[in-house]
């Protein structure tokens, strides 16, 4: 990137508002856009160094990414979030995006993240961290899953039932327990249990006492 990275911000005009002042000491604003489809176009047009992401946007925040990484693919594109969802990080990894920032767009944080993204640094927060790093470790030991069952399998290592999975990544809670069936076929487990219990979270040692 440039000294200072040409930036597309991707939000409410009010948001854009704020975003656009906190930054203006440390990019060079070259688009703005309140939606998916209109950002994707944007990015195309201005090739930006970075992108700005609200993740509330309509067409979807993980769609703006995926889109904007085809069209721009030297932009480094950061979502920005309400609250903390792991699920909607993972999927924005998935989709081609640098980071993941939820909680308040105060200035100094703004700058913090164009900053650390200008030096190449990815922006996720260290809570969710080992989230990332697990689903790293699933898709990339599990051989000869689909996307589609490593996304699934994500989702019920983190708690969620078949309907909510369904719900989420608007498919049949038939379909859902087709892909769970064929989970546990393929990693060679008894159960829906026993799947889960394979690929969670390692257990820390404890901590031995002289």
């Amino acid at each position: 990137m440039s000294e200072r990275p040409t930036l597309m911000i991707v939000d409410t005009e009010a948001t854009r508002a704020g975003i656009r002042l906190a930054l203006v000491d440390e990019a060079v604003v070259c688009a703005e856009a309140a939606d998916a489809e209109t950002a994707i176009r944007a990015a195309m047009r201005t090739q930006p160094d970075l992108c700005l992401v609200g993740s509330q946007i309509p067409g979807g925040a993980v769609a703006a990414v995926r889109g904007i990484c085809r069209a721009a693919p030297r932009c480094a594109a950061v979502v920005l979030a309400p609250r903390h969802d792991v699920d909607e990080m993972i999927d924005a990894v998935r989709a081609g995006a640098v980071g993941y920032v939820p909680g308040t767009r105060v200035a100094d944080r703004l700058q913090r993240i164009v900053r650390a993204v200008a030096a190449n640094e990815a922006v996720v927060p260290r809570s969710m961290v080992l989230e990332l790093l697990l689903e790293m470790r699933n898709v990339g030991s599990a051989g000869g899953l689909s996307s589609r069952e490593s996304q699934v399998l994500g989702m019920l290592r983190r708690g969620h039932s078949t309907a909510e999975i369904a719900e989420r990544i608007q498919i049949a809670p038939v379909t859902v327990r087709r892909h769970i069936s064929e989970l546990v076929h393929k990693l060679g487990v008894a159960d829906r249990s026993e799947l889960v219990a394979a690929t969670g979270a390692p257990q820390l040692s404890p901590r031995r006492t002289a």
